[in-house]
């Protein structure tokens, strides 16, 4: 029997004193950041500290690793933790049962209690600061929104919209905010991002966030650059770019083949013109994009107009093509990962804050797979499920 303390209820009130921000995350050591439990505990525990059997970090833990082994609903992950054999209940924290003498998984009833009540801020901004880390930081940010569909708020009403920021290169999600009814993903945006380290980052959005008070934040106040798309909501910024002589500028082109398409992007690029209304732009580009379908032959073309605030110095064309094509990724790495891998659409956690705290989990299951190097996430979700000790080594838990 291991030498624990007579009650949980100890350190139950010991987490609950974690104030409600990051600064326990802000306060931990390059040489913890690897171990996610000393993350997960600056979440604040939302019960009651009367009655408490079961404390919110193994909760947590046990959520996250039944997550990586493919559970998708409460009771999955309910059967996960009833399974799972003693030392690995023992390595995650879970409850020693003096009276029984073993460790005490938690049943499908508490754990869904815990993840509809615990705060999706605050365990976003763990997981995110976890992943940021292990990832050692990133070259470029891709920001993008999502409506979780089929969810609802206590009342029935609306659905639960997640704004996420992930990373170009290996597809991790480090800061993610839920949209609330009564705002919109421009007043997010800012919330967002205070969590992450900006300095040097470039930062890319759709039209929707083309705002001067983005640019503005992201330039001025973050020392981050940006590349966004202009569309008719900034009107008279889209006339002026719109107005300019593309036709004879020097021109970046890239194509390719795959899933049954063939892709011919052009880009051009210029110098911010004078009486251009945006805060920092220093160079403006037009994207061209001509898709055929292999098997009908039918063609289609789209253009896209753009700024960005690093010159040309520090942005050549072919490296601004990159930019507005990678951030097109996290519908694919994130959003279609979710909906296809985990039928997060299909999802029956509908309530309360369980469909956001159960996307932050998949969050971290995807990326706790992407940094062990797996290219296939549905791959790496069987092979994770095949052993209790396989989610724990992914989350750098030690046994």
């Amino acid at each position: 029997m291991p030498a624990a303390i007579s009650s949980p209820i100890p350190v139950a009130l010991d987490q609950l004193t974690h104030p409600d921000d990051l600064s326990g995350v802000a306060a931990l050591g390059p040489e913890k950041v690897a171990d996610l439990r000393k993350y997960l505990a600056t979440v604040p525990d939302p019960r009651d500290p009367r009655g408490i059997r079961h404390i919110l970090m193994p909760l947590l833990l046990i959520t996250a690793a039944a997550v990586l082994a493919g559970a998708r609903s409460f009771l999955a992950i309910g059967e996960w933790a009833a399974d799972a054999p003693q030392d690995i209940l023992e390595t995650l924290g879970a409850r020693w049962d003096h009276r029984r003498g073993l460790y005490q998984a938690p049943g499908e009833a508490t754990l869904r209690r815990v993840v509809q009540a615990v705060d999706g801020d605050l365990l976003d901004a763990a997981i995110g600061a976890w992943l940021a880390r292990c990832a050692g930081g990133c070259g470029a940010l891709a920001v993008d929104g999502k409506t979780l569909c089929g969810t609802c708020d206590e009342k029935g009403q609306g659905g639960v919209h997640l704004l996420a920021a992930m990373t170009h290169d290996t597809g991790i999600v480090v800061a993610q905010r839920e949209v609330g009814e009564k705002t919109n993903e421009i007043t997010c945006f800012e919330d967002l991002l205070d969590t992450v380290d900006l300095t040097g980052v470039m930062v890319t959005a759709d039209a929707l966030h083309t705002q001067r008070a983005h640019a503005t934040y992201l330039v001025d106040k973050r020392g981050a650059d940006y590349l966004l798309i202009v569309k008719a909501n900034q009107p008279n910024l889209f006339a002026h770019l719109d107005s300019l002589n593309w036709d004879n500028l020097p021109m970046h082109t890239s194509e390719d083949k795959k899933h049954g398409r063939k892709e011919r992007r052009t880009i051009r690029v210029q110098p911010a013109p004078e009486g251009i209304d945006f805060p920092y732009v220093s160079q403006v580009f037009l994207i061209e994009r001509y898709v055929t379908e292999v098997a009908t032959k039918k063609e289609t073309a789209v253009a896209v107009l753009g700024v960005t605030s690093r010159d040309g110095t520090r942005a050549s064309a072919e490296q601004l093509a990159t930019f507005a094509r990678e951030h097109w990724g996290i519908e694919n790495k994130l959003h279609y990962v979710r909906d296809v891998t985990y039928d997060e659409d299909a999802s029956q956690v509908r309530t309360l804050n369980g469909p956001r705290v159960m996307a932050s989990f998949r969050n971290l299951a995807i990326g706790a797979l992407r940094l062990a190097g797996e290219t296939s996430i549905a791959a790496g979700l069987r092979n994770a499920g095949r052993a209790f000790a396989r989610p724990l080594r992914l989350l750098r838990i030690d046994l």
